[in-house]
């Protein structure tokens, strides 16, 4: 039998259920950190990244898929999809964590709902869940018009 503390136990309890309060602002200077270590890799270059902002705990971006990304049923190829998806939750990470945390993706779901088509997309991201080596994050493609 375990004999915890109440106070030790509802601290416990607290750090799982909410590990890290989810702040919704961020400085410039954080910002510009992130996106600049963003820019370096060749994905964000590749698919032409934007961050758009941060609307309540949602991160919004551009992203234009190029032909090049096309599969020979003229959408966007699963794997570019994944890539994209990748890129944006990291750089919500790196941003939300004020680059602290530099994520490495070790388990990636996902679920098509329908095809993209070659061009301009929005990406959202989300932070479900950050504990202190693994990170639960929702990320979400989307056409302008939202299907």
């Amino acid at each position: 039998m375990y004999k915890i503390k109440l106070n030790t136990f509802i601290k416990i309890i607290n750090s799982y259920i909410n590990p890290i309060k989810k702040e919704s602002y961020m400085t410039d200077e954080n910002l510009k950190k992130s996106m600049i270590r963003a820019r370096s890799g060749g994905t964000h270059k590749f698919l032409n990244t934007k961050f758009l902002g941060l609307e309540g705990e949602t991160y919004k971006y551009e992203l234009d898929f190029s032909k090049e990304c096309l599969n020979p049923f003229n959408t966007v190829q699963g794997g570019m999809i994944a890539s994209a998806i990748d890129e944006i939750t990291s750089i919500s990470v790196n941003i939300f964590s004020k680059d602290k945390y530099l994520p490495s993706s070790t388990d990636i779901h996902i679920s098509f709902h329908r095809p993209l088509s070659q061009g301009k997309v929005v990406g959202t991201a989300k932070i479900i869940k950050l504990g202190k080596q693994i990170v639960s994050i929702e990320g979400r493609l989307m056409t302008f018009s939202g299907k």
